[in-house]
């Protein structure tokens, strides 16, 4: 890793600016000369890579349950408001939740809405999965899979929103 995602890694881990370097070279177990050559010389070994990742918790399985989708909206440049869906584990995504007539045209509110390019998912009569974009390499086989999986945690949500 580079010495600037180190420092970044390093201080984002111990939570503070103050004395970091030494702070995480106690963490190493080894003597803050180290972290400062790291510095010095822009990277770090590979075996501080996989340690920091280690102590993140990035191989560890963690006992908090990790939430899978987020709902929630967006806002444009110009201001307007989209609402999105974000798959959280690999691989993962976001795709804009879009509401239609019963024509399956975007309401206006939605508009622009790019319905016609790129994948376009039919969640139910009134709402499409559109304007995806994938951030992991994901199978063919898996595109409807997890697209489905994605029309069903909206319907969950709107049902846990429907209680409150």
């Amino acid at each position: 890793m580079t010495a600037e995602e180190f420092t970044s890694a390093s201080i984002a881990l111990l939570r503070s600016a103050v004395g970091w370097q030494s702070a995480i070279a106690g963490r190493l177990n080894i003597e803050s000369r180290h972290v400062r050559r790291w510095l010095k010389d822009g990277f770090t070994p590979s075996w501080v890579d996989e340690k920091l990742a280690d102590m993140m918790g990035a191989r560890d399985i963690s006992p908090w349950p990790r939430d899978e989708w987020v709902v929630g909206d967006g806002v444009t440049r110009d201001g307007r408001r989209r609402e999105h869906i974000v798959h959280l584990m690999p691989p993962r995504f976001v795709a804009r939740i879009v509401s239609c007539d019963e024509d399956g045209t975007p309401e206006p509110g939605e508009q622009p809405a790019d319905v016609t390019s790129g994948t376009v998912y039919v969640a139910d009569p009134f709402t499409v999965l559109c304007e995806i974009e994938w951030f992991d390499e994901v199978s063919p086989g898996e595109v409807t899979h997890l697209l489905e999986a994605a029309a069903d945690a909206i319907e969950a949500i709107n049902e846990a929103d429907s209680l409150r």
